[in-house]
């Protein structure tokens, strides 16, 4: 319990400054992991993000259905080459090869989280298809023009340069090719700023950007036919809030919980607090890079 308790508060006291959060992002979002990794993995699964939900749909069921309406959505096909940018354990990565037949390139900071995506990818008998490495979002370690597409679930929010993780996908990408993908974002103004904070240190998150933060950043990789929205212009968000809320309600008090899980539960609070009253929320976002004449 005194290592927990050591690592917890380590982790703590560099995410209480939002420059710490900056300037050592990646130490920040490798200690996150290590402290949440095992919670993550027995609550979520291989796919470790929220989701759009259907009528009378499950959290499996809906988690499915989003991963596969986002590859729809991007026009992926079995020809295509697509990254997964800040990939996590893999599961999306999995998901939208085996629905679409598409090669699928995943990377990722932490090193721990990209070889169990590998073994997630073993496991379904997809390592023809999806292959892992570590790297960072913004200094992409492929040639110009390779990807026909790339996507990313909810994890550029640990990004402390987001415009500059634009540019490297437009860098990697060819020409016409597209960028979507969802990201927690914030809504503007002062308390949607205080919100953003509480959730940013309980979370090792650098910082939530705004819709137009997010279209702006887009324009300025270069990026066309850009399309940002709340996600609930697409459907139900509503029942990630009732199982977080459901699922913290059913822990002991918070005082007797170990020094993780009541950081995770401030957390979750957090969300669903910002999330119920619009301060918070999950954005889409769809765009092409800038096609080339002939």
């Amino acid at each position: 319990m005194s290592t927990e308790i050591d690592a917890t508060a380590q982790f703590q006291a560099l995410v209480a400054d939002p420059r710490h959060r900056r300037d050592d992002s990646t130490a920040m979002v490798e200690q996150y992991y290590a402290l949440v990794g095992d919670v993550y993995r027995e609550s979520w699964g291989p796919s470790q993000h929220m989701a759009c939900y259907g009528p009378g749909q499950s959290r499996e069921e809906a988690t499915e259905a989003h991963e596969k309406d986002l590859a729809d959505r991007a026009g992926i096909t079995a020809d295509s080459y697509v990254l997964d940018l800040c990939s996590g354990v893999g599961g999306p990565a999995c998901t939208i090869a085996a629905h679409t037949g598409a090669r699928v390139t995943g990377v990722d900071l932490v090193a721990d989280r990209v070889r169990e995506a590998q073994d997630n990818a073993r496991k379904r008998g997809l390592e023809g298809r999806v292959s892992f490495r570590v790297a960072d979002a913004t200094a992409l370690p492929f040639d110009d023009s390779v990807f026909t597409a790339a996507y990313s679930f909810e994890a550029l929010c640990h990004v402390p340069d987001k415009h500059r993780a634009h540019r490297e996908v437009a860098r990697v990408l060819r020409s016409g090719g597209v960028w979507t993908g969802y990201d927690w974002m914030r809504a503007a103004g002062p308390q949607a700023d205080e919100v953003a904070e509480t959730i940013c240190r309980t979370h090792g998150l650098a910082a939530l950007a705004t819709l137009d933060e997010l279209r702006q950043g887009l324009a300025a990789a270069g990026f066309t036919d850009i399309h940002v929205s709340d996600g609930r212009d697409l459907g139900d968000w509503a029942p990630n809030w009732d199982l977080l809320e459901k699922l913290t309600a059913e822990l002991p008090p918070r005082d007797q919980l170990p020094p993780v899980l009541r950081m995770m539960t401030d957390g979750a609070r957090a969300a669903c607090a910002g999330a119920r009253s619009g301060d918070f929320f999950i954005g889409y976002w769809h765009a092409r890079r800038t096609q080339e004449e002939p």
